[in-house]
């Protein structure tokens, strides 16, 4: 099975490079349908080596990344103000449980107190 798997690879590698298409794992990944645990597996280092080496050598690897999409000014706009109503659900919420901690801290401490001067047990 593996000798396979390495001739679907070399026949990726080839095919890609007669098309001038980007070469990169991922890319062969999917053309032999190898796993990239399979390219990394030290077994099979001259794989990897040789993808690396094509990689670094053709141009297109470079253009074919994807590229972060320019959002719009209203685009970014709407998500702050998504943002700053989220922190200020979250600020509420720090200061609901604060006091509430503070109240519960209260509670324990005069029963604390009750129960050193004997009064709890009345």
């Amino acid at each position: 099975m593996k000798s396979f798997e390495i001739a679907s690879v070399i026949e990726a590698i080839t095919e890609m490079q007669r098309e001038g298409a980007a070469i990169n794992f991922n890319a062969i990944c999917l053309a032999a349908r190898v796993s990239k645990t399979f390219l990394y597996n030290p077994k099979h280092s001259d794989l990897a080596q040789q993808i690396w080496s094509l990689r670094q050598l053709n141009p297109q690897s470079a253009k074919s990344r994807p590229t972060i999409s320019k959002k719009s000014d209203s685009a970014k706009d709407a998500q702050i103000v998504r943002f700053k109503e989220r922190i200020r659900t979250l600020e509420e919420q720090v200061r609901a449980l604060q006091e509430e901690n503070e109240l519960l801290y209260g509670k324990l401490t005069n029963e604390s107190r009750a129960a050193e001067t004997g009064e709890g047990r009345r």
